[in-house]
């Protein structure tokens, strides 16, 4: 992987030139735009990426773990298998983006926009995605284990096949969202709101739902 110097970076920045497999780790780039940049295997570990937009951008593979990634716009970006270890992700946007098997173990995401965003089969254990809008977001076999999604809307959601082990969804709206197949064993679903939620084929073994709103529930047995 190519090290190039800060300014290098900048300039390449400017010029909107690829910066794929580069690495740029520990740089500052609070504020940039790289929208629609090339940065597919890049390295950003530890970099400073507040306020940066990666509008449409390609950053397969990439690498953030332990950066700061708060308030950015990842909107419609490909993220595919990227590395979020440990990064925090408060009040980003990723609508529309591809996190397909992104790596987000005990990532920070609160207050962020997962709309329309695909985690299919990404790893989410441990990660804090508490007070975001989650509306129609693809968590299919995703692992979720004790991750915190508290105080979340997912609407319409696909949680399909995901692993929801000891995950808190208090007061988590999951109106119309699918559950099918999703292991919930001690899960907490303590007043959440289950509006034509499809339970079909979940495990629920242990799960708390003291509380909860239950209207055309699909799947459950109470």
């Amino acid at each position: 992987m190519k090290r190039l110097a800060y300014e290098e970076v900048l300039k390449r920045i400017r010029n909107m030139e690829d910066l794929a497999e580069v690495d740029l780790s520990g740089y500052d780039l609070k504020n940039q735009n790289l929208s629609l940049l090339n940065l597919r295997g890049s390295n950003l570990a530890g970099a400073n990426l507040y306020g940066v937009n990666f509008l449409g951008a390609d950053l397969s593979g990439a690498n953030f773990a332990g950066a700061n990634v708060a308030v950015v716009n990842f909107l419609g970006a490909r993220l595919c298998r990227a590395n979020f270890y440990q990064a925090d992700l408060g009040n980003t946007s990723f609508k529309g983006a591809d996190l397909t098997e992104a790596n987000l173990e005990e990532a920070n995401l609160a207050a962020g926009d997962l709309s329309l965003a695909n985690f299919a089969g990404a790893n989410l254990k441990k990660a804090r995605i508490e007070a975001v809008d989650g509306q129609l977001v693809n968590f299919a076999r995703a692992n979720l284990e004790e991750a915190i999604l508290r105080g979340s809307s997912f609407q319409l959601a696909n949680f399909a096949g995901a692993n929801l082990k000891k995950t808190n969804m208090i007061q988590v709206d999951l109106t119309g969202a699918t559950l099918a197949g999703a292991d919930l064993t001690e899960a907490d679903l303590i007043e959440a709101y289950l509006r034509g939620t499809d339970f079909t084929g979940a495990k629920v073994e242990g799960v708390r739902f003291r509380g909860a709103w239950f209207e055309k529930t699909i799947g459950l047995e109470r």
